[in-house]
C-alpha cells in the first residue's frame, strides 16, 4: 500500500460494542474497521501510547521540555502505570547523550504527527487535478506555526536530534525528507521526474530545517521573523536554486551543536 493510500486510511477506530448492545447478524462495515498506525510509528492513533504522548506534547513539553520529566508527569496526571514509560520506546535504541528510549519516542511522535496532520485535510481530488491545493510556502509556514507551542524548547530538540547516531539516520533524517516530500507533493508546487525531483526536496528539507532553527533562537512576537527567514530562504531555494549553500549551512550548524553537545556531556562526568 502505497504512503499516501495510508494516510487516507488514518482514522480514529471506532469503539467497540459493549455489552449491552445488540450485534447485527449482518456484516456492517464499521464493525471491521482495523486499527491503523502512521509509520514509522508501531501502535495505533487510539492507543494508550498515543493518547500519553499527544497528553505529554500538549501539557507538559513545553514545560519541561523533550525531557523524560516531562514523559512521567503525564504518566501520573492520566493515571497510567508508572511501568509505561519503559516499554514506551523499546524499539529505539538509547543515545550516548542520556536520551532514554522514551524520550526518542516522544520526539519521533512529535515528528511523525505533525508530518500527517499538516496534510491530512487535503482532499484527494485536488491532488488528482491539480487544483485548489495550498502553496509549497502555506505549508511551510503552517508546519512551522505547528511548532509555536513547544518553541521555547526547539533548541534542546534540536540538541538531541543533531547527534550522529543511529537514530539520527534511522528516524530523524527520513522524517524530514518525509516531510519535504509530503509538501511538495501536497501543494501547488510543480513536480518533476528527473534529478530535479531531488534536488528540489534537498532543497525544501534544508529550507525546513534552517527555518526551525532560526525559530529556536527566534525572540519576536509569535516568532515573525522566523516567519519570514522562512519566507525568504524558500524563494532562494526555489527561484535562486540556492540548494548548495542552504545544505552548507544545516551542515556546519549540526556538526557545531553536536561538538558543543559531546564538549557539555564531557565536562559533566
Amino acid at each position: 500500500m502505497s504512503r499516501l493510500a495510508a494516510q487516507k486510511l488514518v482514522q480514529r477506530r471506532l469503539l467497540a460494542p459493549s455489552l449491552n448492545c445488540t450485534r447485527a447478524y449482518h456484516p456492517i462495515a464499521k464493525d471491521y474497521v482495523a486499527p491503523v498506525t502512521i509509520a514509522p510509528l508501531t501502535y495505533t492513533t487510539d492507543s494508550l501510547q498515543s493518547k500519553l504522548l499527544d497528553h505529554c506534547l500538549a501539557h507538559n513539553v513545553p514545560k519541561y521540555g523533550f525531557k523524560e520529566s516531562a514523559i512521567s508527569e503525564s504518566i501520573k496526571e492520566l493515571g497510567f502505570s508508572p511501568s509505561l514509560i519503559s516499554v514506551l520506546g523499546a524499539s529505539n535504541s538509547p543515545s550516548f547523550v542520556h536520551s532514554s528510549p522514551a524520550v526518542l519516542e516522544l520526539i519521533k511522535y512529535h515528528l511523525v504527527t505533525k508530518r500527517h496532520a499538516l496534510t491530512k485535510d487535503i482532499p484527494q481530488e485536488n491532488i488528482d487535478h491539480n487544483n485548489g491545493l495550498p502553496s509549497l510556502e502555506e505549508l511551510l509556514i503552517k508546519r512551522l506555526q505547528m511548532d509555536i507551542p513547544v518553541g521555547g524548547q526547539l533548541t534542546d530538540l534540536f540538541a538531541q536530534l543533531s547527534v550522529p547516531s543511529q537514530y539520527l539516520m534511522e528516524t530523524a533524517l527520513p522524517e524530514l525528507f518525509n516531510l519535504a516530500d509530503d509538501m511538495i507533493y501536497f501543494s501547488s508546487e510543480r513536480d518533476h521526474f528527473d534529478m530535479a525531483w531531488y534536488t528540489k526536496r534537498l532543497g525544501v528539507a534544508f529550507t525546513y530545517a534552517t527555518s526551525k532553527l532560526f525559530m529556536s533562537q527566534d525572540t519576536s512576537p509569535n516568532f515573525e521573523k522566523t516567519m519570514e527567514f522562512a519566507h525568504d530562504k524558500l524563494h532562494n531555494v526555489m527561484k535562486l536554486g540556492d540548494y548548495y549553500n542552504n545544505a552548507e549551512e544545516f551542515a556546519w550548524y549540526t556538526l557545531m551543536v553536536s561538538v558543543n553537545l559531546v564538549k557539555s556531556q564531557l565536562a559533566r562526568k
